[in-house]
């Protein structure tokens, strides 16, 4: 995820209390629009709302808001979002996202990929002597009748575990067949052994390779219907600010302890951190963001 549409929203609702200091352009601040809609983009990176970081020069213009004006800065902030979050930029944007990070790919190895590991598995092998390889060898027969005695377990299993563990039985006693098979070799005719070998190994690195991406192109799916639709997506995080922004007590007392401020209700300190920001932008913000939000996502639906 690794992920999209974060607190949007709230970041809006910062940056547009700038407008209202600054021109409309970003200039005074010393950004443009277009580095408005790409600290926008960015935040869409996270996959839950939480609240963002402001640096004291946000602060302090979003302190320079009268109160009488914070409700309509929200409204305008929500706009901002909303124009961006419609437009073809953003749009084409999300598909490329989608496209890049949930890519289907070939699940068969290339001829080149699958002789470069054949030939890495010839090299690997002449370095092998009989003293060496017997024990190993012998390791791997003994394990089949490990493998076949496990086969009672499979009726005890959970369904979805089942498949799975008798690939793993049927794998360990294909590869105890093959050692059976090969151990001859070893005093009779040990080059071909080692070629044998070798091209065991390589057959089980290739077909774990080819697992492996099947198994991402099945990820890679899911995610890929996770994420495929923004609108939902963005639904998704609205209804998670609306429900982590609800029941703010505004009239909570704090208090300083060792230097920081604390709640004097020790049950809100517990509170998430969108809760905290809420309390900290006031009544008015608050009830402003949480009506657009509402409303946003009534239209989604």
């Amino acid at each position: 995820m690794k992920n999209l549409i974060s607190p949007l929203f709230l970041y809006g609702l910062c940056l547009c209390f700038l407008n209202f200091t600054f021109s409309d352009d970003y200039s005074e601040f010393g950004i443009t629009e277009k580095n408005v809609q790409e600290r926008l983009w960015s935040s869409l990176q996270n996959t839950t709302v939480s609240s963002p970081y402001f640096s004291s020069s946000v602060k302090t213009a979003c302190r320079a808001i009268a109160p009488e004006n914070q409700a309509t800065a929200v409204k305008k902030a929500g706009s901002l979002v909303k124009l961006y979050f419609g437009s073809e930029d953003f749009q084409k944007r999300y598909s490329d996202w989608l496209a890049k990070n949930y890519q289907q790919t070939d699940t068969k190895l290339s001829e080149k990929r699958q002789a470069e590991i054949r030939a890495y598995r010839i090299k690997d092998a002449q370095g092998l002597t009989v003293q060496n390889i017997e024990p190993m060898v012998d390791i791997q027969i003994q394990s089949g009748e490990t493998y076949a005695g496990m086969e009672s377990m499979l009726s005890s299993l959970p369904a979805d575990q089942r498949a799975e563990f008798k690939k793993t039985i049927e794998d360990g006693k294909r590869n105890a067949a093959f050692f059976k098979k090969v151990k001859p070799l070893l005093k009779s005719d040990f080059e071909a052994f080692k070629k044998q070998y070798a091209e065991h190994l390589a057959q089980e690195e290739i077909a774990q390779k080819e697992r492996e991406l099947a198994k991402n192109n099945k990820n890679n799916a899911a995610e890929y219907e996770k994420w495929k639709d923004p609108k939902k997506v963005l639904s998704a995080r609205l209804s998670e600010f609306l429900e982590k922004s609800k029941g703010v007590d505004f009239a909570a007392q704090t208090k300083v302890v060792a230097d920081r401020k604390k709640f004097v209700n020790a049950a809100y300190e517990g509170k998430n951190d969108v809760w905290k920001l809420c309390y900290r932008m006031g009544a008015a913000p608050t009830h402003a963001a949480r009506a657009f939000a509402q409303q946003w996502l009534t239209e989604l639906k």
